[in-house]
């Protein structure tokens, strides 16, 4: 009998133990880390500006790190952005779905670079707009956070001193279009703003975008957001 007893206390430990690790290994909101907002940017020759990095760590309910942690990022909700369906970082870019996708590495970090513009007329005023807070970052299925987009590009040809143009028509145009162009994002535009744009135009890391460098235009989008 007491053979018995001693294996089943074995084995309700050893349950208990499987179960406490498969629950560490489920990523937490609370412990992870991700970003307020993030930008779409473009590329030069080949290589996506570093502008754009965001980093993601994922980890779970004992604060360790996932290693190999799926990160999706849902930007099917970003209304008038468009992503570029290549992407230089090797991600994986899934235009039915409107998402990036990458694992994690050592730390449980992820870092992406997102390649895109905004839909945005040469007045700007342009509709649809993505409002804040549009975007979603999943790891393993657990939504960790809703970050808002902004862009720099406006017409997917990369950034150029027309872009300026389209921001400061969202400027005078006030909510709701703010947010593609609120490049600090603060919740509303300023010239803080358009500074940002000018040191992005002049260190022309965002020379290309989805419609130049990379075949005819329409070629490689995943076309616009509803």
């Amino acid at each position: 009998m007491t053979g018995l007893v001693r294996k089943a206390t074995l084995f309700a430990v050893c349950g208990l133990l499987a179960a406490s690790a498969a629950f560490a290994s489920v990523p937490s909101p609370a412990n992870s880390t991700c970003p307020p907002c993030f930008g779409l940017v473009g590329s030069n020759t080949g290589v996506i500006d570093p502008v754009g990095e965001f980093c993601v760590t994922v980890r779970d309910l004992a604060n360790l790190p996932i290693n190999n942690s799926l990160v999706v990022i849902d930007l099917s909700a970003c209304s008038g952005l468009v992503i570029c369906d290549n992407n230089e970082m090797g991600f994986t870019v899934d235009c039915g779905t409107q998402t990036v996708r990458g694992f994690t590495g050592a730390g449980g970090v992820i870092c992406f670079r997102i390649k895109g513009y905004a839909n945005n007329g040469p007045f700007g005023n342009t509709s649809p707009v993505n409002p804040y807070n549009c975007a979603k970052i999943y790891a393993d299925g657990v939504l960790l956070c809703s970050p808002s987009v902004y862009a720099y590009d406006h017409d997917g040809d990369g950034v150029l001193i027309n872009d300026l143009s389209p921001q400061l028509g969202d400027w005078l145009a006030g909510p709701p279009h703010e947010s593609r162009s609120d490049l600090n994002c603060d919740g509303e535009l300023l010239p803080n703003d358009w500074s940002l744009f000018l040191d992005m135009y002049l260190l022309n890391g965002s020379a290309e975008n989805c419609l130049t460098g990379g075949g005819s235009t329409g070629k490689d989008t995943c076309g616009l957001i509803p």
